[in-house]
């Protein structure tokens, strides 16, 4: 684990497997952002957290495991949009722990008797939440998935973008809507906050979202492009794997291609009016 200090009370760690996460150190305790994938890198953030207070909230910002799995080594509250308890409720729990356990040596023992600490609060739109001296500001941002959540930490110009935003590494469109991805970009521009952790890949601002735009609405043309021409779903989902722009691969675990035959199922049905919100091509979390 490599934690940075990036403000003079947030720190965040962009170079654990998983997602981003990290933490808001308040006058009354501190608030935690998403949690990592991996149990050991949990424990040791559990111990970092410690030298600085009290663990008061944690807040998820997206459905997939690598930013939840984390919350059961923690003692405390977790906060997130509504569509996130939902889907952490039906992820089949045994494959999810047989991967996680497959981390690393010491990862097994850490999942014995694993249970999810489930967001006991929720918000639909938005939620401000007050403490000590920081206000934290959750705006529900679809785009990745259909529930993902900006964090504004309002007094240190710091916002977790969640997976709507990842650093060049390669971007996971596996259920998205492209356009409501491409309109929460520009949610995005508007923010007062000027520092954005996001979900995956260095620190970054708002001089990446036209990156990622871009990215988002060339996945979208390559794939129309193939509809046009009457390639079949199957036939598009195995013939479009080499994308033009193309990021590597921040986890082990997973390859381009493989990824890239996810994006064009889900792109293609998004364009042929086959998708719907939590398309159950919805693979387990990474």
């Amino acid at each position: 684990m490599a934690l940075q200090q990036i403000t003079s009370n947030v720190y965040a760690d962009t170079g654990c497997m998983g997602c981003n996460f990290g933490f808001l150190v308040t006058s009354d305790g501190v608030v935690m952002f998403d949690s990592p994938h991996r149990p050991t890198d949990a424990m040791e953030l559990k111990a970092e957290i410690a030298k600085h207070g009290e663990l008061r909230y944690i807040i998820n910002t997206e459905p997939h495991g690598d930013h939840w799995t984390g919350n059961s080594f923690f003692d405390a509250p977790v906060i997130a949009q509504e569509g996130v308890r939902r889907r952490i409720q039906e992820t089949d729990m045994g494959p999810h722990i047989a991967r996680v356990s497959g981390f690393g040596p010491d990862e097994p023992r850490l999942m014995e008797g694993y249970t999810p600490n489930l967001p006991v609060i929720t918000f639909k739109n938005g939620m401000t939440l007050n403490i000590g001296d920081h206000t934290i500001e959750m705006i529900h941002m679809p785009g990745h998935t259909a529930y993902q959540a900006a964090i504004c930490i309002k007094e240190e110009g710091v916002v977790w973008t969640s997976d709507n935003i990842f650093n060049k590494v390669q971007t996971y469109i596996q259920e998205a809507s492209p356009d409501e991805w491409l309109t929460t970009i520009e949610s995005l521009r508007r923010l007062d906050e000027e520092i954005f952790v996001p979900g995956h890949g260095l620190l970054c601002d708002k001089g990446y979202l036209d990156e990622q735009g871009s990215y988002i609405q060339e996945w979208k043309d390559y794939v129309w492009n193939a509809v046009e021409r009457g390639v079949t779903k199957e036939d598009a989902i195995y013939s479009l794997t080499d994308k033009i722009t193309c990021y590597p691969m921040e986890s082990p675990h997973q390859d381009n291609p493989a990824v890239n035959r996810m994006n064009v199922a889900n792109i293609y049905d998004f364009l042929t009016n086959n998708w719907k919100p939590s398309n159950p091509q919805n693979p387990p979390a990474r």
